[in-house]
C-alpha cells in the first residue's frame, strides 16, 4: 500500500510538472513567437511588422516598411511611435546612415516630442519647423509622422493578433514519456498485476487530464518583438550627400597617426576627381615629417594649424601634364576638384581635414617650392593638413535660394 502511495505520488507530481510544462511553452512561447515562416506569411498579409501591442495596451506603430519613399540626407529614417488610449505618449528615432554629429541638431532639439498627447488627427494637422542645419531629415521625420498617423486612424480598431499553434509533436513526446515512466515502474515493481493495473489506469486518467488542461489553455496575444535601440549609427562609408553636407574645416587635431591605408584612400578619390581631356595635371606630396610640417605652418599665414596635425597633403598641380595654350589654366580646376574629393573622402573615412590656399598668391608658392623642393612646374594649388579630429564644429548652413537662378539672370523662380 505505501509503493502504490508513492507511485501515486510520483504520477501526481510527473503530471503537474508536465502540466506546467505546457502552460509555459504554450503561453511564453508558442503564443508569442511565431516561426520564421509563420512569420512572413503573417506579415505579407497582416500589420504584426507595423503595428504591435504590448500587454499594458501600448500601442507601437513602426514606420520602416511604411515610409520606404521618405528619406533624409542619408536614407530613411525610421521612427516607433508610442500610442495609448489613442494619444501619442513619445516618438523614437531607430538606427538610420545619418552621422551622429549631423543627427544631434533633431537629437538636441524637441522636435520628437512635438506630437506628444496629440491624436492622430491632431498630430496630422499640427504645422511643425524643421531644423535649421538639418532641415531635409527633420522634413522627413515630421512625414514620417504624418504616415504613421495616417496608418494609426486606419488601423484604430485593429486588436492584437493572437497565435494559437499546438505543436503535436511536443504533446505526444509528452504523452510518450508518461507512458515510458508508467512501464519503467510497472518493470521494476513487485507488487500484485491488479494494483499495478489500477496504477497504470490512474496515470493515463492524468494523461487525459493533462490534454483537457493543454487544450483549454488560453494562447496570448502576440507581443511586441524586442525594442530597438534608439541608436543612430555612423556607417563605415558615409553616402556622398552626407558627406558633403556634414563637412566642415577641422583645424584641431588628435596626435594619433593616421593609418597608410587611409591615405592612400584618401589619394586614390583625389584622383577619381574630373579633369579635362582626362590630363590629370595633379601631383600629391604626403607630409608626416614634422619639421617640415612645422616650416610651413610657420611660413604660411593661415597653415598655423598644420604644426599640429599629423600628416598634410600638398595639391599641385603640373604643368608637364596640363592643356597646352588657352587650356593651360584648366590644370587650376582639375586640383580643386581633386581637392573637393580628397576632403569629402577624409569626412568619410573619420578624418577632419582644411584647405590651406597657397595659389594663386605668388609669394606663397615660391614659399611652398622652397620648403618641399619642388621643380618650378610644379605649383602647389594648396596645403591640406589632416588628422583625427580633436573638435566637433557643426557645418554652417549655406542653403540661400537667392543665389539660384533658372534660364537667365533675371529669373529667380
Amino acid at each position: 500500500m505505501k509503493t502504490l502511495k508513492v507511485q501515486t505520488i510520483i504520477s501526481l507530481t510527473t503530471c503537474f510538472f508536465l502540466i506546467l510544462a505546457v502552460t509555459i511553452c504554450k503561453g511564453n512561447k508558442f503564443g508569442s513567437i511565431l516561426s520564421d515562416e509563420e512569420n512572413a506569411t503573417e506579415n505579407s498579409t497582416g500589420t504584426s511588422d507595423i503595428l504591435r501591442h504590448t500587454d499594458e495596451g501600448v500601442q507601437i506603430i513602426s514606420t520602416r516598411k511604411i515610409t520606404k519613399d521618405i528619406n533624409g540626407y542619408g536614407g530613411n529614417i525610421p521612427l516607433e511611435v508610442y500610442m495609448q488610449d489613442n494619444r501619442i505618449t513619445k516618438v523614437v528615432a531607430l538606427e538610420n546612415s545619418e552621422t551622429p554629429s549631423y543627427f544631434a541638431k533633431v537629437r538636441n532639439s524637441d522636435l520628437l516630442q512635438q506630437w506628444n498627447n496629440l491624436s492622430p488627427e491632431e498630430a496630422i494637422n499640427k504645422e511643425v519647423d524643421g531644423i535649421s542645419g538639418a532641415t531635409e531629415s527633420s522634413v522627413a521625420i515630421i512625414q514620417s509622422i504624418h504616415r504613421a498617423m495616417e496608418y494609426a486612424k486606419e488601423h484604430s480598431a485593429d486588436k492584437p493578433a493572437t497565435a494559437f499553434r499546438f505543436d503535436w509533436i511536443l504533446f505526444l513526446g509528452l504523452l510518450a514519456g508518461i507512458a515510458l515512466c508508467t512501464l519503467i515502474i510497472v518493470y521494476f515493481s513487485r507488487k500484485p498485476k491488479g494494483q499495478m493495473t489500477q496504477y497504470v489506469l490512474n496515470t493515463f486518467s492524468l494523461a487525459l487530464v493533462i490534454v483537457v488542461t493543454a487544450l483549454s489553455i488560453q494562447p496570448r496575444p502576440n507581443q511586441p518583438n524586442k525594442m530597438e535601440e534608439p541608436i543612430m549609427k555612423q556607417n563605415d562609408k558615409l553616402s556622398v550627400l552626407e558627406a558633403i553636407h556634414v563637412r566642415t574645416s577641422i583645424r584641431s587635431y588628435q596626435p594619433q597617426e593616421v593609418e597608410d591605408e587611409k591615405i592612400e584612400q584618401l589619394l586614390r578619390a583625389a584622383m577619381a576627381a574630373p579633369t579635362a581631356t582626362n590630363r590629370q595635371p595633379w601631383a600629391f606630396i604626403v607630409i608626416r615629417d614634422k619639421e617640415i610640417l612645422n616650416e610651413l605652418s610657420s611660413t604660411l599665414p593661415y597653415t598655423k594649424m598644420a604644426k599640429d596635425a599629423p600628416l598634410a597633403i600638398v595639391v599641385c598641380g603640373d604643368l608637364n601634364k596640363a592643356i597646352s595654350g588657352a587650356g593651360m589654366e584648366y590644370w587650376v580646376q582639375d586640383a580643386s576638384a581633386a581637392t573637393e574629393n580628397l576632403l569629402l573622402a577624409a569626412q568619410g573615412l573619420g578624418l577632419g581635414a582644411v584647405w590651406s590656399g597657397v595659389y594663386p598668391i605668388e609669394e606663397r608658392v615660391k614659399e611652398v617650392q622652397k620648403i618641399l623642393l619642388l621643380p618650378k612646374d610644379i605649383i602647389p594649388l594648396n596645403v591640406i593638413p589632416i588628422g583625427y579630429p580633436a573638435e566637433n564644429p557643426l557645418p554652417k548652413d549655406k542653403w540661400k535660394p537667392e543665389n539660384i537662378h533658372y534660364n537667365r539672370w533675371t529669373e529667380s523662380k
